[in-house]
C-alpha cells in the first residue's frame, strides 16, 4: 500500500458530533424567534441527506443547497420561511462545522504514523469546496495530508471514477496501488472499487455489518497492513 485516500466528514472529520454542536447553537436561535426548534431541527435532519445528494450530483448548486437546507424545514412545517432568519442559522452553522471541526481521535497519530512510514496521503471529499477548505485548515489536516481533492473544484463527484483517479494521479501510480478509506459503502467502497483502487469501508459502529464487506472499524486498522 503505497496510497491512501481518506474521506472527509464521519471519517477523518466527525461530522456528525459537530453537527449536533451545530443544531444545539441554533436551537437557541430557533427559540428566540418562536419556532418549535425540536421539530425544526428533526426537518433539518431528515431534509439535509437528499439535498446535499442533489448538490452532489450538480443538480443544485452550492448557493441553492445553503438556503434549501435550512428553509425547506420551514415549508414541510407548514411554516413562512424567515430569510434573515435562515441567513443567520447558516451562519451558525458553517462557523461551528467548518471552524470548530471535531477529528475522530485516531486520526493524527495514525496520519503521522503513515507519513514516518513513507505511506502518501490524501484526501477526497464531495462536501462544498470554500467549507471544506475551512475546515481543513481549521483541523490541521490540511498539514498532515498530501493531496486534497474537491469535487466541486474538479467537476466530478463521488463515486465517478474521475474522482478517484484525480486523488491518486499526482503520485504517479496505478490506482491498484492506492487504497480509498471512507464510511459510504456506495461512494467510497463500491466508487473506489469500480476506479480500480483497493477499497476499506470504514465502520466504527458496526452500521454496515449485515452487508460483509471489508471493513475496519478504527484507522489504527490501516498500520498493520501499511510498509514499514
Amino acid at each position: 500500500m503505497e496510497l491512501v485516500v481518506f474521506d472527509l466528514d464521519d471519517t477523518l472529520v466527525d461530522f456528525a458530533s459537530t453537527r449536533r454542536l451545530a443544531y444545539e447553537s441554533m436551537r437557541e436561535l430557533l427559540h428566540g424567534a418562536g419556532i418549535d426548534a425540536t421539530a425544526w431541527l428533526q426537518a433539518c435532519s431528515a431534509l439535509d441527506r437528499p439535498l446535499f445528494r442533489q448538490f452532489e450530483q450538480g443538480a443544485m448548486t452550492r448557493a441553492e443547497y445553503r438556503i434549501r437546507r435550512f428553509s425547506d424545514p420551514f415549508t414541510s412545517l407548514g411554516l413562512p420561511v424567515p430569510a434573515e432568519l435562515v441567513t443567520r442559522l447558516n451562519g451558525v452553522f458553517m462557523a461551528c462545522v467548518n471552524d470548530h471541526p471535531l477529528l475522530y481521535e485516531d486520526v493524527q497519530p495514525v496520519l503521522l504514523e503513515l507519513r514516518n512510514r513513507g505511506v502518501r496521503t490524501a484526501v477526497l471529499t464531495n462536501g462544498p469546496s470554500d467549507g471544506q477548505r475551512r475546515k481543513l485548515r481549521a483541523s490541521g489536516l490540511s498539514e498532515w495530508v498530501d493531496h486534497v481533492v474537491i469535487a466541486e473544484e474538479l467537476g466530478a463527484s463521488k463515486p465517478s471514477p474521475r474522482a478517484f483517479h484525480a486523488a491518486v494521479a499526482p503520485f504517479a501510480m496505478a490506482p491498484a496501488d492506492a487504497l480509498m478509506v471512507g464510511d459510504s459503502p456506495e461512494l467510497d467502497y463500491a466508487g473506489a472499487l469500480a476506479a480500480g483502487l483497493q477499497a476499506r469501508l470504514l465502520d466504527r459502529d458496526a452500521r454496515f455489518a449485515a452487508l460483509n464487506l471489508p471493513t475496519i472499524r478504527t484507522l489504527r486498522e490501516l498500520l498493520s497492513d501499511a510498509k514499514r
